[in-house]
């Protein structure tokens, strides 16, 4: 770090100095977000403009910083010979908006633009007729399904959007249902975020860790075949576990009695589509986009997921002609009152906070310590990424520590040659992955998880999603520890 935590005045008494006062800030915001004391985004923003504060009156950022080379900066750069760019920024406010990962949060912009049109059109209505059906009103059985279906999804899209599609659904049946959605909600969100570790575009680290080695050596392992190949046992073992601990804690929801089934098994589910040509264009073009994801892989299109996410959005509202007069007027305004703006505020916010951490030096101390206490032992030392990738993923969203925690293994690898960086990434992508299960904050899947549940007169509390989300972080990386210990010299070493 720059400076120490402490200076001592002329009189010898401790005084508190900037990175120190970054930590205190970012305690508090983190507390005041999970004990929901005040609304999340509010909490997040609290401390953001503390941090505007801080780096006003103390001077405690560095307004230079190190990136790969290619991720661009704001004003000048001086290229190094190590791969990296040194960005300066011109000014605090420029610094702070470069933490902030745009291309996350045009994703989901652009996926939450498709859910509001689906949702107009009365697809999830649909849907939630259907399923229920399928179920014959066995809540475990709608949680089974609706779990299964989400993890597949996650396999193909983001886990963030299969959540976005299909949490509205859930809300829809248990309403009719009459019974809690709470369940079958953090069924879906944590089973996805597990399932997502097995593919490469399951899950937003994922994605973040493919594109930080694809220029390295190790790079060929990280594509999609890769993913699947190489985490896909874990993550059905680990999935397997996971459900089988839900269906233990939610032993006695199961056995409730839902109402009105009779009356669900007998209606048409055709007729709950308001707009059957909206819901076609909409399906239309998302299955469009969707491929396009795979594609970019395969084609090596340089284009990135959120820029696909965002045109097809675009192109969706365009195609968008719906039959109702007073609905096709209003069709902007309409979509603009369905999309999840706190939740985007809140990632912002998040990612500011966490990049605030970075760039005081926290981040390298927490390198050095891993390198320092596990660096001489390769499989230890993936072990304890994975245990620490967990327990910061549980504590800040994954999207931000993975971005944090990238640079940390490229570290460590040039500190010492001799160590495989292929292990240290795949443990990566499994804390970050299983770790974010804890909190309703750990990833971004479970936020809109969270938000989405808000609409109903059950949300989600913190207490709650940790009862369940927390023994299952734990489960899962025990599970992680051991495949990679039996495993490290098979399928995770690049040698």
């Amino acid at each position: 770090m720059r400076e120490h935590i402490f200076r001592r005045n002329v009189a010898g008494r401790a005084m508190i100095t900037g990175p120190l006062a970054v930590l205190i800030v970012f305690t508090l915001s983190f507390v005041f977000i999970l004990s929901e004391s005040i609304h999340r985004t509010i909490a997040a923003w609290f401390g953001c403009v503390c941090l505007l504060f801080l780096g006003l009156t103390m001077s405690v950022f560095n307004l230079c910083e190190s990136v790969a080379n290619g991720e661009g900066g704001h004003v000048f750069a001086l290229f190094g010979g190590d791969g990296t760019v040194d960005i300066c920024h011109e000014s605090l406010e420029s610094l702070m908006l470069s933490w902030i990962h745009f291309d996350v949060i045009g994703l989901l912009l652009g996926m939450m633009i498709f859910a509001a049109l689906l949702e107009m059109s009365g697809f999830f209505e649909y849907v939630s007729v259907k399923a229920a059906k399928l179920s014959g009103g066995d809540p475990w059985k709608l949680v089974v399904y609706l779990g299964t279906f989400t993890t597949l999804i996650s396999l193909i899209i983001d886990n963030v959007t299969a959540i976005i599609i299909i949490a509205p659904v859930t809300l829809r049946i248990c309403q009719k249902l009459e019974i809690n959605p709470v369940p079958p909600l953090l069924a879906e969100a944590i089973l996805s975020d597990t399932g997502g570790v097995a593919s490469m575009v399951g899950d937003p680290p994922n994605v973040m860790i493919a594109s930080a080695t694809k220029s390295m050596e190790i790079g060929d392992l990280f594509g999609f075949n890769g993913f699947l190949l190489r985490l896909g046992l874990l993550t059905f073992f680990a999935w397997i576990a996971t459900l089988g601990y839900m269906r233990w804690y939610y032993r006695e929801w199961r056995e409730s009695k839902p109402a009105h089934v009779e009356a669900i098994l007998e209606e048409d589910e055709w007729d709950a589509i308001d707009d059957m040509g909206l819901m076609k264009s909409t399906i239309a073009i998302l299955g469009a986009t969707v491929v396009m994801f795979s594609l970019t892989e395969f084609l090596h299109l340089h284009v990135e997921i959120h820029a696909i996410a965002l045109a097809g959005a675009g192109f969706a509202l365009v195609a968008a002609r719906p039959e109702d007069h007073e609905m096709r007027h209003g069709l902007m305004h309409s979509v603009m009152e369905k999309v999840e703006w706190h939740a985007l505020l809140f990632f912002a916010g998040l990612f500011i906070l966490v990049g605030a951490m970075g760039n005081v030096g926290y981040l390298e101390m927490l390198a050095n310590w891993i390198f320092r206490n596990f660096g001489s032992n390769e499989i230890m030392l993936a072990v304890a990424i994975i245990w620490v990738s967990a327990i910061a993923s549980a504590v800040v969203d994954n999207i931000p520590f993975t971005a944090a925690m990238i640079p940390v293994i490229i570290g460590i690898g040039e500190a010492d040659p001799s160590i495989d960086l292929a292990p240290l990434f795949w443990a990566l992508a499994m804390g970050a992955g299983f770790g974010g299960n804890a909190t309703p904050i750990g990833s971004s899947a479970n936020v809109m998880t969270v938000s989405i549940s808000e609409r109903g007169p059950n949300p989600i509390t913190t207490k709650e999603w940790m009862r369940v989300g927390f023994p299952v972080m734990i489960i899962t990386c025990v599970v992680a520890s051991i495949f990679m210990i039996i495993f490290h010299g098979m399928i995770y070493s690049s040698v």
